[in-house]
Protein backbone atom coordinates (compact mmCIF):
# COMPACT_ATOMS: atom_id res chain seq x y z
CA UNK A 1 0.00 0.00 0.00
CA UNK A 2 1.21 3.06 -1.03
CA UNK A 3 0.69 5.90 1.16
CA UNK A 4 0.48 9.73 0.91
CA UNK A 5 0.66 12.79 2.86
CA UNK A 6 -0.90 16.52 2.25
CA UNK A 7 -2.54 19.02 4.53
CA UNK A 8 -6.18 17.47 3.18
CA UNK A 9 -8.03 14.40 1.79
CA UNK A 10 -8.77 16.28 -1.09
CA UNK A 11 -4.88 17.46 -1.23
CA UNK A 12 -3.67 14.04 -0.61
CA UNK A 13 -6.19 12.05 -3.15
CA UNK A 14 -4.85 14.82 -6.07
CA UNK A 15 -1.68 14.23 -5.14
CA UNK A 16 -1.86 10.24 -5.49
CA UNK A 17 -4.12 10.93 -9.01
CA UNK A 18 -1.31 12.93 -10.14
CA UNK A 19 1.51 10.54 -9.21
CA UNK A 20 0.07 7.24 -10.05
CA UNK A 21 -1.93 8.57 -13.27
CA UNK A 22 -5.20 7.66 -12.84
CA UNK A 23 -8.63 9.57 -11.97
CA UNK A 24 -10.30 10.01 -8.82
CA UNK A 25 -12.61 7.93 -9.29
CA UNK A 26 -10.49 4.76 -10.13
CA UNK A 27 -8.70 5.48 -6.78
CA UNK A 28 -9.08 2.97 -3.92
CA UNK A 29 -7.44 4.53 -1.06
CA UNK A 30 -8.28 4.80 2.94
CA UNK A 31 -7.35 7.08 5.43
CA UNK A 32 -4.45 6.18 7.67
CA UNK A 33 -4.06 8.99 10.20
CA UNK A 34 -5.67 12.54 10.40
CA UNK A 35 -3.82 15.58 12.89
CA UNK A 36 -5.19 18.73 13.35
CA UNK A 37 -3.51 20.67 15.64
CA UNK A 38 -3.15 24.48 15.79
CA UNK A 39 -0.37 25.49 13.79
CA UNK A 40 -0.54 22.29 11.62
CA UNK A 41 -2.84 19.98 9.37
CA UNK A 42 -2.04 16.73 8.35
CA UNK A 43 -3.42 13.67 6.35
CA UNK A 44 -2.05 10.55 5.72
CA UNK A 45 -3.52 8.30 3.01
CA UNK A 46 -3.09 4.72 2.20
CA UNK A 47 -3.18 3.75 -2.13
CA UNK A 48 -4.56 0.05 -2.06
CA UNK A 49 -2.82 -1.50 -5.46
CA UNK A 50 -3.63 -4.36 -7.47
CA UNK A 51 0.01 -5.93 -5.96
CA UNK A 52 -1.55 -5.62 -2.78
CA UNK A 53 -4.83 -7.62 -3.89
CA UNK A 54 -2.13 -9.60 -5.93
CA UNK A 55 -0.24 -10.47 -2.70
CA UNK A 56 -3.21 -11.54 -0.62
CA UNK A 57 -4.26 -13.73 -3.04
CA UNK A 58 -1.29 -15.17 -2.81
CA UNK A 59 -0.43 -15.87 0.46
CA UNK A 60 -4.15 -16.82 1.47
CA UNK A 61 -4.35 -19.41 -1.20
CA UNK A 62 -1.00 -20.73 -0.50
CA UNK A 63 -2.36 -20.95 3.27
CA UNK A 64 -5.27 -23.07 2.21
CA UNK A 65 -3.36 -25.07 -0.23
CA UNK A 66 -0.81 -25.79 3.10
CA UNK A 67 -4.12 -26.44 5.33
CA UNK A 68 -5.67 -29.21 2.98
CA UNK A 69 -2.36 -30.93 2.59
CA UNK A 70 -1.93 -29.63 -1.29
CA UNK A 71 1.10 -28.52 -2.50
CA UNK A 72 1.37 -25.78 -6.01
CA UNK A 73 3.49 -23.53 -7.11
CA UNK A 74 1.53 -20.29 -7.41
CA UNK A 75 1.86 -17.10 -10.03
CA UNK A 76 -0.38 -14.17 -10.40
CA UNK A 77 -0.95 -11.72 -13.28
CA UNK A 78 -3.54 -9.49 -14.32
CA UNK A 79 -5.23 -9.70 -17.61
CA UNK A 80 -8.32 -8.34 -19.40
CA UNK A 81 -9.29 -6.80 -15.69
CA UNK A 82 -9.05 -10.29 -14.74
CA UNK A 83 -6.67 -11.28 -11.83
CA UNK A 84 -5.39 -15.06 -13.12
CA UNK A 85 -3.90 -17.57 -10.57
CA UNK A 86 -1.98 -19.80 -12.38
CA UNK A 87 -1.24 -22.87 -10.24
CA UNK A 88 1.13 -25.95 -11.21
CA UNK A 89 1.19 -28.89 -9.35
CA UNK A 90 3.23 -32.09 -10.10
CA UNK A 91 1.11 -34.55 -7.95
CA UNK A 92 -1.88 -32.68 -5.99
CA UNK A 93 -3.38 -31.87 -9.58
CA UNK A 94 -6.58 -33.98 -9.37
CA UNK A 95 -7.55 -33.49 -5.71
CA UNK A 96 -7.12 -29.49 -6.31
CA UNK A 97 -9.43 -29.79 -9.56
CA UNK A 98 -12.40 -32.70 -8.20
CA UNK A 99 -14.62 -33.72 -9.52
CA UNK A 100 -15.87 -32.09 -12.18
CA UNK A 101 -13.82 -28.98 -11.43
CA UNK A 102 -15.96 -28.58 -8.06
CA UNK A 103 -13.00 -28.42 -5.67
CA UNK A 104 -10.98 -25.62 -7.76
CA UNK A 105 -14.65 -23.99 -8.36
CA UNK A 106 -15.18 -23.84 -4.29
CA UNK A 107 -11.66 -22.52 -4.03
CA UNK A 108 -11.84 -19.60 -6.46
CA UNK A 109 -15.07 -18.46 -4.36
CA UNK A 110 -12.90 -18.76 -1.10
CA UNK A 111 -10.25 -16.61 -2.40
CA UNK A 112 -12.75 -14.41 -4.30
CA UNK A 113 -14.93 -14.15 -0.59
CA UNK A 114 -11.90 -13.54 1.17
CA UNK A 115 -10.92 -10.30 -1.01
CA UNK A 116 -13.66 -9.03 -0.57
CA UNK A 117 -14.02 -9.60 3.04
CA UNK A 118 -10.51 -7.71 2.83
CA UNK A 119 -10.69 -4.83 0.68
CA UNK A 120 -14.13 -4.60 0.54
CA UNK A 121 -14.19 -4.52 -2.97
CA UNK A 122 -15.12 -6.68 -5.92
CA UNK A 123 -11.99 -8.05 -7.71
CA UNK A 124 -12.24 -10.77 -11.07
CA UNK A 125 -10.06 -13.61 -9.98
CA UNK A 126 -9.55 -16.64 -11.99
CA UNK A 127 -7.99 -20.04 -10.48
CA UNK A 128 -6.56 -22.25 -12.87
CA UNK A 129 -4.33 -25.46 -12.38
CA UNK A 130 -1.63 -27.37 -14.67
CA UNK A 131 -3.86 -26.00 -17.32
CA UNK A 132 -6.91 -27.48 -16.47
CA UNK A 133 -9.18 -24.13 -17.49
CA UNK A 134 -7.34 -23.87 -20.71
CA UNK A 135 -7.84 -27.92 -22.10
CA UNK A 136 -11.48 -27.29 -20.80
CA UNK A 137 -12.30 -24.41 -22.85
CA UNK A 138 -11.15 -26.15 -25.89
CA UNK A 139 -13.40 -28.73 -25.11
CA UNK A 140 -16.40 -26.35 -23.94
CA UNK A 141 -15.98 -24.83 -27.53
CA UNK A 142 -16.30 -27.97 -29.48
CA UNK A 143 -19.14 -29.42 -27.45
CA UNK A 144 -21.22 -25.93 -27.51
CA UNK A 145 -20.61 -26.10 -31.44
CA UNK A 146 -21.48 -30.66 -31.53
CA UNK A 147 -24.73 -29.14 -29.29
CA UNK A 148 -25.84 -26.10 -31.94
CA UNK A 149 -25.68 -28.40 -34.99
CA UNK A 150 -27.95 -30.90 -33.18
CA UNK A 151 -30.34 -27.59 -31.99
CA UNK A 152 -30.30 -26.23 -35.66
CA UNK A 153 -31.15 -29.91 -37.00
CA UNK A 154 -33.94 -30.62 -34.44
CA UNK A 155 -34.80 -27.03 -33.95
CA UNK A 156 -34.73 -27.79 -29.95
CA UNK A 157 -33.60 -25.84 -27.05
CA UNK A 158 -30.56 -27.39 -25.23
CA UNK A 159 -30.10 -26.85 -21.10
CA UNK A 160 -26.88 -27.08 -20.58
CA UNK A 161 -25.38 -27.95 -16.90
CA UNK A 162 -24.40 -25.00 -14.71
CA UNK A 163 -20.80 -23.57 -15.15
CA UNK A 164 -18.96 -20.85 -13.87
CA UNK A 165 -19.23 -17.40 -15.82
CA UNK A 166 -15.78 -17.74 -17.20
CA UNK A 167 -17.06 -21.39 -18.87
CA UNK A 168 -20.28 -19.93 -20.03
CA UNK A 169 -18.98 -16.42 -21.53
CA UNK A 170 -16.65 -18.96 -23.80
CA UNK A 171 -20.43 -20.63 -24.82
CA UNK A 172 -21.92 -17.34 -25.45
CA UNK A 173 -18.45 -16.39 -27.68
CA UNK A 174 -17.98 -19.38 -29.55
CA UNK A 175 -21.76 -19.30 -30.85
CA UNK A 176 -22.60 -15.84 -31.11
CA UNK A 177 -21.67 -15.88 -34.98
CA UNK A 178 -23.60 -19.01 -35.38
CA UNK A 179 -26.95 -18.39 -37.70
CA UNK A 180 -30.35 -19.19 -36.60
CA UNK A 181 -28.54 -19.81 -32.73
CA UNK A 182 -29.11 -17.06 -29.85
CA UNK A 183 -27.32 -18.26 -25.89
CA UNK A 184 -29.50 -17.21 -22.86
CA UNK A 185 -27.66 -17.56 -19.09
CA UNK A 186 -30.68 -18.53 -17.02
CA UNK A 187 -31.22 -19.01 -13.01
CA UNK A 188 -28.96 -17.66 -10.11
CA UNK A 189 -26.08 -18.51 -8.17
CA UNK A 190 -24.13 -22.12 -8.43
CA UNK A 191 -27.49 -23.16 -10.58
CA UNK A 192 -26.83 -20.28 -13.50
CA UNK A 193 -26.55 -22.35 -16.81
CA UNK A 194 -26.87 -21.83 -20.98
CA UNK A 195 -29.87 -22.54 -22.73
CA UNK A 196 -28.83 -22.82 -26.63
CA UNK A 197 -32.10 -21.72 -28.26
CA UNK A 198 -33.17 -22.06 -32.30
CA UNK A 199 -33.88 -18.93 -34.08
CA UNK A 200 -35.87 -19.50 -36.91
CA UNK A 201 -35.95 -17.53 -39.93
CA UNK A 202 -38.44 -15.22 -41.29
CA UNK A 203 -41.62 -17.32 -42.58
CA UNK A 204 -39.76 -20.80 -41.13
CA UNK A 205 -41.80 -23.91 -39.93
CA UNK A 206 -40.39 -23.96 -36.79
CA UNK A 207 -42.34 -27.82 -35.72
CA UNK A 208 -39.48 -29.63 -33.84
CA UNK A 209 -38.18 -32.72 -35.01
CA UNK A 210 -39.76 -34.78 -31.87
CA UNK A 211 -38.90 -38.04 -33.67
CA UNK A 212 -35.96 -37.31 -33.57
CA UNK A 213 -33.09 -38.01 -30.39
CA UNK A 214 -30.15 -35.83 -30.01
CA UNK A 215 -27.05 -37.89 -31.23
CA UNK A 216 -25.46 -37.72 -27.83
CA UNK A 217 -26.30 -37.83 -24.09
CA UNK A 218 -25.41 -34.22 -22.62
CA UNK A 219 -24.46 -35.37 -19.29
CA UNK A 220 -22.37 -38.44 -20.47
CA UNK A 221 -20.37 -36.24 -22.48
CA UNK A 222 -19.66 -33.82 -19.93
CA UNK A 223 -18.23 -36.39 -17.42
CA UNK A 224 -16.25 -37.77 -20.43
CA UNK A 225 -14.70 -34.63 -20.65
CA UNK A 226 -14.18 -34.06 -17.25
CA UNK A 227 -12.37 -37.24 -16.93
CA UNK A 228 -10.37 -36.25 -19.86
CA UNK A 229 -9.20 -33.08 -18.30
CA UNK A 230 -8.27 -34.66 -14.55
CA UNK A 231 -6.04 -37.09 -16.34
CA UNK A 232 -4.50 -34.86 -18.75
CA UNK A 233 -3.51 -32.31 -15.93
CA UNK A 234 -1.50 -35.10 -14.32
CA UNK A 235 0.69 -35.97 -17.30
Amino acid sequence: MKEFEAKTVEEAVEKACSELNVSKEELKYQVLSEQKGLFKKSVKIGVLEIRDVQSYIYNYLDGVLETLGLKADIEIYEKDGINKVDMDSDYDASRIIGRNGETLRALNELVRAAVFTKFNEHYHILLNVNGYKNQKYAKLEGLAKRIAKTVIRTKMSVELQPMTSDERRIIHNVLSTYPNIKTASIGGGKDRHITIQYVPGEGEDVTPEIDEEPSFDLDKAFEEKENELNSTSEE
